[in-house]
């Protein structure tokens, strides 16, 4: 049995599918050919020893899989490691990379070759890849080798560990799952020992965020904190392998001079205490001061400190931004003091990452431009006002994100019925997507009663002495004894046509196709060409939520 990327995404895809999909809509969603997914399937049910939980596509009605084709396929993804899985040239470089990056031990160019599993010309080829795309990167970081030194990153310090934070980013936040298990189960067993990537000290350093969140009078986003536990080791294995030369000692000192007044590096100690406590790990300054920039660049749900005297140019600046918001538009902002304080909390950690080139990434970005277009955009414009303050450069993701909590405060006006129903949304995406997801449920059930907005820990701690009619949640995983409807933190048409007809039938339906199915089934009547149709279906769709969804605001005004 060996699968590759495709295949692992094809089978990912299939999983996550409530309804049937056709093999054309697959091939559309994934970007490949349909000979390609058919050779995917035959290479997936190869791996099925069952016959009997082979997947095949019904005419004229698709694919959709069963629960018990869907516990195979899990199992199947459980036990792809690195004899069956076939990496792509980005994967291979992207393993490299790590390696080189974190590993104290010499890297020759025989060790890649095993790292990987392919030919010495391969390896070679893929090294001169990875020397061109680095110039083009904005940390400054090239790829050297030496005899006594093997292959090496070479850079500033700081650049180099910005360079790691970015690749691991990519690697974990972007990649295939079976792709990042074989990356941690290969480095594990090129750096046999490294007590930092044991089980032992992943759980150690679970049981602490609570501590450290205590310690630090703030909530860490629930996603950051996942992120961090994945990626501390390796960034802290990449500090090790930093050569502070007597020329950049005391420039690094300097750039992080700001951080050690700062109640994270104090944190940061405690951490370090306790890790060498039970471990014997030592924390060096570059380890304390490195944690201590990730803690503040986190985005966090929660801050006691918001209010303090130390951030009141922050809270200037953004009451500049909320007052020149509402002087250009025509929408109202309410319950203003309570979107200042969740900026500010915002704003913290967004300069941090900005001084210190922590990147981050918005996975909602794309959505919000789409379905909030003049939201986002006029946004945009208002933002002038912080980077002028503020001497920097917002990016679209950035942008997104003042979107998101702007549009949950603008102006609501409900409307008033008796026979009501209890709805309660549940969402682990931060403060501003949870506020954005209330604004978008109120308006679309205006006539209901949204009760609270939990996160997941919090529902289930209140679940058992609660009674409501529908639980509106973004997480995959979800599951209560109360209906559950599963939507996009940005909804789409489809969860709003889901969400309206579980008001009207009281039914929650996981049959049958979808609107953008049978969309894309009219289109495909009428235009011949695969590409043009897909191109329309998205300006259909763009523009239904364009009405749905961006009037929304403009009506309220």
């Amino acid at each position: 049995m060996v699968l590759d990327k495709a295949s692992c995404d094809l089978l990912q895809y299939l999983m996550d599918q409530e309804t049937s999909k056709t093999i054309m809509a697959i091939s559309k969603d994934l970007a490949q050919s349909r000979r390609k997914i058919y050779y995917h399937i035959d290479k997936i049910n190869d791996a099925l020893d069952d016959e009997k939980l082979h997947i095949i596509s019904l005419p004229r009605i698709g694919i959709h899989l069963t629960e018990e084709q869907r516990e195979a396929c899990r199992q199947l993804l459980d036990e792809v490691d690195s004899y069956d899985y076939i990496m792509s040239a980005n994967e291979r470089m992207q393993l490299m990379l790590l390696l080189i990056g974190i590993s104290k031990e010499r890297i020759t160019l025989e060790k890649l070759m095993e790292l990987t599993e392919v030919s010495r010309n391969t390896v070679l080829n893929d090294l001169n890849t990875i020397r061109y795309q680095l110039t083009l990167e904005q940390y400054q970081v090239t790829l050297q080798v030496s005899k006594s030194r093997g292959y090496y990153l070479n850079a500033h310090p700081l650049n180099k560990i910005q360079y790691l934070q970015s690749l691991l980013y990519h690697i974990f936040m972007e990649e295939n799952p079976a792709f990042v298990a074989i990356l941690e189960e290969k480095i594990k067993e090129r750096l046999d020992g490294e007590m930092l990537l044991s089980d032992e000290v992943n759980q150690f350093l679970k049981k602490q965020v609570p501590l450290v969140e205590q310690d630090l009078g703030k909530k860490i986003n629930h996603h950051e904190v996942t992120f961090m536990l994945q990626v501390l080791p390796y960034l802290l294995l990449g500090c090790d392998t930093v050569t502070r030369n007597q020329d950049k000692h005391q420039e690094i000192d300097q750039e992080f001079s700001l951080i050690r007044k700062r109640i994270e590096y104090q944190v940061s100690n405690k951490l370090g205490e306790r890790l060498f406590e039970t471990f014997g790990i030592s924390f060096s300054e570059l380890d304390r001061s490195l944690l201590a920039i990730l803690l503040l660049s986190y985005r966090k749900d929660r801050d006691i400190h918001a209010e303090s005297k130390d951030f009141q140019h922050l809270r200037m600046a953004l009451e500049e931004f909320i007052w020149y918001f509402e002087s250009q538009t025509r929408m109202e902002i309410e319950q203003k003091e309570d979107l200042l304080r969740n900026l500010v909390i915002h704003c913290k950690a967004l300069l941090f990452r900005k001084n210190y080139g922590i990147f981050s990434k918005n996975p909602l970005t794309r959505q919000i431009r789409s379905k909030y277009s003049e939201l986002f955009v006029i946004t945009k414009k208002c933002a002038e006002v912080l980077e002028e303050t503020w001497q920097i450069r917002l990016t679209d993701d950035e942008i997104a994100y003042l979107t998101i909590h702007v549009g949950g405060f603008l102006k609501y006006t409900p409307s008033i019925q008796n026979n009501f129903k209890k709805i309660y949304i549940v969402c682990d995406e931060g403060v501003g997507v949870s506020k954005l997801l209330l604004k978008q449920c109120r308006f679309y059930l205006p006539n209901e009663q949204i009760g609270a907005v939990f996160t997941t820990e919090q529902f289930k701690s209140v679940e058992d002495i609660t009674q409501v009619d529908l639980l509106i949640t973004t997480n995959d995983e979800l599951e209560s004894r109360f209906p559950v409807l599963k939507v996009n933190p940005i909804l789409e048409a489809e969860d709003i046509l889901r969400i309206t007809d579980f008001m009207k039938n009281k039914v929650l339906r996981k049959d049958g196709r979808t609107f953008k199915d049978n969309l894309s089934t009219i289109i495909g009547t009428y235009i011949s060409d695969k590409h043009v149709a897909a191109k329309l279906q998205e300006e259909i769709q763009l523009l239904i939520n364009q009405e749905l969804v961006i009037q929304a605001f403009l009506d309220e005004s």
